[in-house]
């Protein structure tokens, strides 16, 4: 009974690492690089979306990994508004 468990912990162990390392493998990088906020609020490209980015921490604000650099919601959105805001979006 005990092993079927352990196997059962390490199955779920196998499959949530699997899901972490495909998660953060698969994210969008609009840049191509790790860009200081400033460049992400002054390029053509707009900066990246919550959607596009990995979960770093859930708390009041939660944070989010998004190229190289981690940022919390509200500066992915400060970011974004003022993005639209230099670009007529």
């Amino acid at each position: 009974m005990m092993v079927k468990r352990r196997r059962g912990w390490m199955r779920l162990g196998l499959a949530a690492a699997l899901i972490a390392v495909s998660g953060c493998t698969g994210m969008q990088s609009y840049l191509g690089g790790g860009a200081s906020p400033r460049q992400l609020a002054s390029a053509d490209n707009p900066p990246p979306m919550v959607q596009n980015c990995g979960i770093v921490g859930i708390g009041s604000p939660t944070k989010y990994a998004c190229d190289g650099k981690v940022y919390t919601s509200f500066d992915l959105l400060k970011l974004r508004q003022n993005w639209e805001k230099n670009h007529g979006g």
